[in-house]
This record gives C-alpha cells, sequence and structure tokens, in this order.
C-alpha cells in the first residue's frame, strides 16, 4: 500500500475516533427556539433560583453559586457543592457576573428559572448574542 494511503487511512481513523457534537433544538419557557448540546455537562446558572433548581435535579452540572451559600445554607448542601465558586448572577436584583466571567466557566448552556417577563427574555437574548452560548 503507498505511503499516501496510510496517511489517508490514518486520518479517515483519526476523524472516525472523534466524538460527534450532536445537538438538538428546543424551544424555552420563553418561546424561544435554541439549539443545544445534545449532552449538557457544564451548566452556569443565572440566578439564585436556577441554581436551587439546578442543585436539586443535577448538582453534578453545577459551575458554581450566583453568591456564595451563608454558613446557615452550607449545612444542608452535600460536602462536595459548598465550595463551588461564587461566579455572580445574571438577573434579579444586584446583576454581578458579567460575559467574561460566564465565558471562562466554559458552560454548554446558561440556565435560568423564573420569570419570562420580556426584560428577562431579552437578557437571555443578549447574553446569547455575547456569547454564543443558549
Amino acid at each position: 500500500m503507498p505511503a499516501n494511503m496510510w496517511i489517508k487511512a490514518f486520518i479517515a481513523a483519526f476523524v472516525l475516533s472523534l466524538p460527534a457534537h450532536a445537538e438538538r433544538t428546543v424551544t424555552d419557557s420563553a418561546g424561544r427556539t435554541l439549539v443545544v448540546p445534545d449532552t449538557i455537562q457544564r451548566v452556569f446558572a443565572a440566578g439564585p433560583p436556577a441554581s436551587i433548581f439546578l442543585y436539586i435535579l443535577a448538582p453534578d452540572r453545577l459551575l458554581g453559586w450566583p453568591r456564595a451559600p451563608r454558613a446557615d445554607e452550607r449545612a444542608y448542601l452535600a460536602p462536595e457543592y459548598r465550595d463551588l465558586p461564587e461566579l455572580g448572577r445574571l438577573t434579579g436584583r444586584g446583576d454581578t457576573a458579567n460575559v467574561e466571567v460566564i465565558l471562562t466557566t466554559r458552560p454548554d448552556i446558561i440556565f435560568d428559572f423564573g420569570s419570562i417577563a420580556p426584560t428577562y427574555v431579552s437578557l437571555a437574548d443578549r447574553v446569547q448574542a455575547q456569547t454564543g452560548i443558549p
């Protein structure tokens, strides 16, 4: 077999062994159509309600807390989640997260839970446009 055939075979085997980047289309509660990864491992919680919801359902995907848990709250958290970093919040009073912080965490999605008032939908659209993260 000629050398260039071996190279082509190696490249084909390498490409075929790469994981597929599957995606799916979903509609969120605000009626927005989003393309999200088929497998979601890393989630940025936009605010406290989202972080609690995520902690209850899929704590292993939570990248950090919108605000650091207080001492009295820490007692109710599993030890492995008590010291997740404080990342700030995108929604509600006192939004403290910024686009750079979001990007450094490399989330698959940004998750929010609560109101779908136009203000929050607009914020979600703006953050998605700035980060490229659904």
